[in-house]
């Protein structure tokens, strides 16, 4: 069986938030790419500029662990997020805005 040449590293919810991954990982020095970026598919296109697809960040294969590890610190942990929000609301000091 042949490895692929690239792999999906990460599936952001946007298509800033996959540039800003990109961004992340050519700075440590890792190739990356969005997949179907150049995609001239009308469909493809709508649903990029809608937001409503996932976007695919890609990755060579034999450089996903290392990209893993410099996407890790952007990850958000759903259950903290919620706790620090819980936790801002019955803060009586807490700036509230109108």
């Amino acid at each position: 069986m042949s490895t692929p040449i690239s792999t999906v590293v990460k599936v952001a919810s946007t298509p800033d938030q996959a540039k800003i991954y990109v961004a992340m990982l050519e700075a440590a020095g890792i190739p990356a790419f969005i997949d179907g970026n150049s995609s001239v598919d009308e469909f493809a296109m709508s649903q990029r500029l809608l937001n409503v697809s996932d976007v695919r960040v890609m990755v060579p294969t034999e450089a996903v662990e290392r990209a893993m590890d410099v996407l890790k610190p952007a990850e958000i942990d759903a259950d903290d997020l919620a706790r620090q929000a819980m936790e801002a609301a019955d803060d009586p000091d807490a700036e509230r805005e109108a």
